[in-house]
């Protein structure tokens, strides 16, 4: 069957398969040879060791102590690579050589009658000019027909004698076949393919001599060995594939041309016995020509049976995981801030380009029209490719890192990243079916373009976070935190939303049963969202506020999940997926703005600063589970493809959507976050403040009050006074002293202050003050006023004092003709208590020729229900930072542990 441009199918996955592993057959060669010689594993291991002892804990910093080696070896590596690159270019020249070469010497025969008819056949086909290949009838010594061509210069076509002068629709058919190779343009490129074992032998005896002359056969190196060897077996295969599937291929577009049953009778002609047993297999893995009973066999099936199915997915897997494993080793080398960009963005883009390999044969496979597809067959194989690939590659690798990165190294770990891995490859290959099915029912090639470039974006997404989690993996903590607060501020998840539109515009106008999805959504998202509303915390402490907010984004989350899962299987294939997706979008995306709205409205959210990330949390854990969800939703529906369930169970569909998020909701609740709450270091020490201060989360009496005043007499002098002490909250100078500036009056009169005066309910007071020096003017005044309320307004009292200290940066107090100047700066809030604050100030006077100065310190603290200000100002003598620090402590302990 030829394109529609009138050239046989393109195997251009196979090209890119193999040109892939090509490249990690090089990058594998230049580990094994850079570690053979001590010259080089030595220092490499020294470096390691030392950056080891030195930043053992530290990843990055690792890297950068390594950056030298690493990119030494990278450059090895790369070298290597680059060489057999190069051999195999060199390979499309001396292939064709030898064999226009071995034609010279056996002679040419003129076959006038043939060569008209040839050219008649290259008229036919559009081949003229300098387009037309040449033809050259080989003696006796040919047996098989054939096409070679140096790189620029005009195809030959080699036919046997037998076949020039015998029957003329055997010689069109033969003809027909070489000329679909001069179509397919890959005369040129596939004489590289032809000959890659002469490169493996030079190249495995370049890697092993020094290793085995110098270090020895250790166990590490065997194994690379034995990696390289697998990985130069891998392109024998996909080379032989690749050759014996141009024949096909050749055969189906001779057959298209009328010559079918010619081929067959030439097939029929040359069919071997068949050889049973273990080496006939591995004939038949590697040969380069398929067997005529193939051949004839694929002529009678229009179908390619390969397409989409186990094999070819299990080769794109493995390979995909040699990609990525290589761009990580090479990347990682060169510049470790490339890798780190984006977390692991470049080999999740690598491995999602070679997955892209996969689709076209997809597409292809839908439009067959099969009525048993087995979507599952693709799906597996891809899964056991990566798994596959995983295996071989530690072994090459050496000492570098893979993908998915997995430190410190743990074989648990990485056994567990690797299945997540193949799940979410097989997950972007169910969506690339899911796609595939939906394009060749619209058979519009615009979407059908478009819809390869959302599924890359997906891969990516689903790659990038099975990398970014794996490195992570070692501390359950940081897991939990990076898929709580990390995912909603990275832009790769996000890019699975690119499958919405893409879904809507396939599946909008075709899809059966289109109100049936929305209805679902509605219930679904109607349950969850006012679910989220009334899920409470237990308490205000920093735990339990977490514990509620990250509840109900499990529950937006598990309400799409459901109506995905049911909109999916209850919709029929291929439109139930698409729809369930853009169905479970809705459902998170409503219920996430309905609780979030309702807590923007009533000031609920605990982290307001953090708003916009947060509301977007719930719909990225969608987008990232819709990759896995894919894997096992796709080939069940699909399994259910032709069964149009009852019409009972399309009216029953958005109660039971409704009740199953009710059950997710009540499950959230009463079980628990899963795996628990997420919290990072600063909301970790929020919530042990959260146990310390739990006692002090209450109104004291006034007694109690006065009580915390008075503690913090343990720590004053005992030659200090006590004066009588004014009323609370009056500020730090008494009612007679003017303002010289209005807009200090909140700061010096306290003013700050006057929003938690509805729930004031006890104060206390104390000031203290040292005996004057022997000039009456040297000595310190210190204030300590306790207030007790009976809410959480410590908050904001504190805002309201600092926006009282940024409006006054100096004023000036007046008393009988006396000015005494402030000059208020910020200071750094002292670490006791819940929340604290602190302003400093400078104070100075003239009196005559003698100029007065001093320093003050007024600081701000909240234990639970409590707020406690502490106002030192020193005469002629430095501030006492140490008495300061003692009375916080003890004042705050009498708030915690109230007598």
């Amino acid at each position: 069957m030829a394109t529609p441009d009138g050239r046989p199918q393109p195997l251009l996955w196979l090209y890119g398969l193999t040109a892939v592993s090509l490249v990690g057959v090089g990058v594998a060669v230049g580990n094994v040879f850079f570690f053979g010689p001590w010259s080089r594993a030595v220092p490499y291991a020294i470096s390691v060791e030392r950056c080891r002892a030195l930043h053992r804990d530290a990843f990055d910093a690792m890297n950068a102590c390594m950056a030298e080696q690493s990119r030494l070896q990278a450059s090895t590596v790369a070298a290597a690579a680059l060489l057999l690159l190069a051999g195999t270019l060199v390979l499309a020249v001396a292939v064709p050589l030898r064999d226009l070469r071995h034609l010279r010497r056996l002679g040419r025969l003129d076959a006038p009658a043939a060569r008209e008819r040839f050219a008649e056949l290259c008229r036919r086909h559009g081949l003229s000019g300098r387009r037309a290949p040449r033809l050259w009838v080989a003696g006796p010594a040919v047996r098989q027909a054939f096409t070679t061509a140096l790189p620029g210069r005009r195809p030959t076509v080699v036919v046997p004698a037998r076949l020039a002068l015998g029957p003329g629709d055997r010689f069109d058919a033969v003809v027909t076949h070489e000329i679909a190779h001069v179509l397919a343009r890959d005369v040129t490129w596939v004489s590289t393919l032809r000959g890659p074992a002469w490169l493996f032998v030079p190249v495995f005896a370049l890697a092993s001599v020094p290793m085995v002359g110098q270090i020895g056969p250790t166990p590490k190196m065997i194994a690379a060995l034995v990696g390289v060897t697998l990985l130069a077996a891998t392109v024998a295969v996909l080379a032989a594939a690749l050759l014996r599937l141009r024949e096909h291929e050749a055969d189906r577009y001779a057959a298209g041309a009328g010559a079918e049953s010619a081929l067959v009778a030439l097939f029929s002609r040359t069919t071997p016995a068949p050889r049973p047993g273990p080496a006939a297999r591995v004939g038949r893995v590697l040969a380069r020509h398929p067997a005529p009973t193939d051949r004839a066999f694929a002529l009678r099936h229009t179908a390619r049976p390969y397409e989409g199915g186990f094999a070819q997915a299990a080769a794109v897997g493995f390979v995909a995981v040699i990609a990525m494993s290589t761009v990580v080793m090479l990347d990682e080398g060169w510049n470790v801030r490339l890798y780190g960009w984006g977390g692991t963005a470049i080999p999740a883009a690598t491995g999602a380009a070679v997955l892209a390999l996969l689709f076209p044969s997809l597409v292809r496979r839908a439009r067959a029209r099969l009525p048993r597809p087995q979507w599952w067959r693709a799906l597996v194989g891809a899964g056991g490719g990566v798994v596959l690939g995983a295996l071989v590659m530690p072994a090459v690798s050496l000492s570098k890192q893979l993908y998915p990165l997995v430190w410190p190294g743990s074989l648990a770990r990485r056994a567990l990243a690797v299945a997540v891995l193949a799940l979410a490859v097989a997950g972007v290959v169910g969506l690339a079916v899911a796609v595939a099915e939906l394009a060749a029912r619209a058979d519009r090639p615009v979407l059908t373009r478009l819809a390869v470039g959302v599924t890359g974006l997906a891969a990516v997404a689903g790659l990038w976070l099975v990398g970014s989690s794996a490195a992570v993996l070692h501390n359950a903590d940081d897991l939990r935190i990076f898929l709580s607060y990390g995912l909603s501020r990275l832009p790769w998840p996000t890019l699975t939303l690119a499958l919405l539109p893409v879904y809507a515009l396939l599946a909008s106008r075709r899809a059966p049963r289109r109100r049936l999805p929305w209805l679902a959504s509605l219930g679904a998202a109607a349950v969850a969202g006012t679910a989220a509303i009334l899920v409470e915390p237990a308490t205000s402490g920093v735990t339990d506020q977490l514990r509620a907010q990250q509840q109900r984004w499990w529950i937006c989350l598990g309400a799409g999940v459901v109506v995905l899962v049911v909109v999916t299987l209850a919709t029929p294939w291929p439109y139930g997926w698409a729809q369930g997706v853009l169905a479970a979008t809705a459902t998170t995306a409503v219920a996430t703005g309905v609780h979030y709205g309702y807590g923007w409205l009533t000031d609920r959210p605990p982290e307001p600063d953090l708003f916009a990330w947060d509301a977007a949390v719930a719909p990225v854990w969608l987008g990232c589970a819709i990759v896995p969800l894919a894997a096992v939703l796709v080939p069940l529906g699909a399994g259910l493809r032709g069964r149009t369930p009852p019409a009972w169970v399309g009216r029953l569909v958005p109660a039971g959507t409704a009740v199953a998020a009710a059950a997710v909701a009540f499950a959230v609740v009463g079980a628990g976050v899963p795996g628990g709450v997420a919290m990072n270091a600063l909301q970790r020490h929020l919530a042990s403040l959260d146990e310390r201060y739990a006692p002090a989360r209450r109104a004291l009496t006034p007694q109690q009050a006065d009580r915390v005043a008075q503690s913090s007499v343990l720590v004053i002098p005992p030659t200090w006074n006590v004066p009588e002490s004014g009323p609370p909250g009056q500020g730090i100078v008494s009612r007679s002293v003017t303002v010289s500036d209005p807009a200090c009056e909140p700061l010096v009169r306290e003013g700050f202050l006057t929003p938690g005066k509805p729930h004031l309910r006890a104060t206390g007071k104390r000031t203290f003050t040292s005996d004057p020096g022997s000039d009456g003017l040297t000595y310190t005044d210190l204030t300590v006023t306790v207030y007790s309320y009976d809410a959480a307004v410590g908050e904001a009292l504190l805002v309201a004092a600092r926006d009282a200290r940024q409006a006054c940066p100096s004023f000036s107090l007046v008393q009988s003709s006396v000015a005494l100047r402030f000059q208020t700066r910020a200071a750094p809030a002292p670490g006791v208590g819940e929340l604290s604050w602190r302003y400093d100030s400078t104070m100075s006077s003239t009196v005559g020729s003698f100029t007065l100065s001093g320093a003050n310190a007024y600081v701000m603290l909240v234990a639970g229900y409590t707020v406690i200000t502490v106002y030192m100002s020193a005469q002629q003598e430095p501030l006492d930072e140490d008495l300061l620090g003692l009375v916080l402590a003890t004042t705050e302990d009498a708030v915690v542990h109230p007598r």
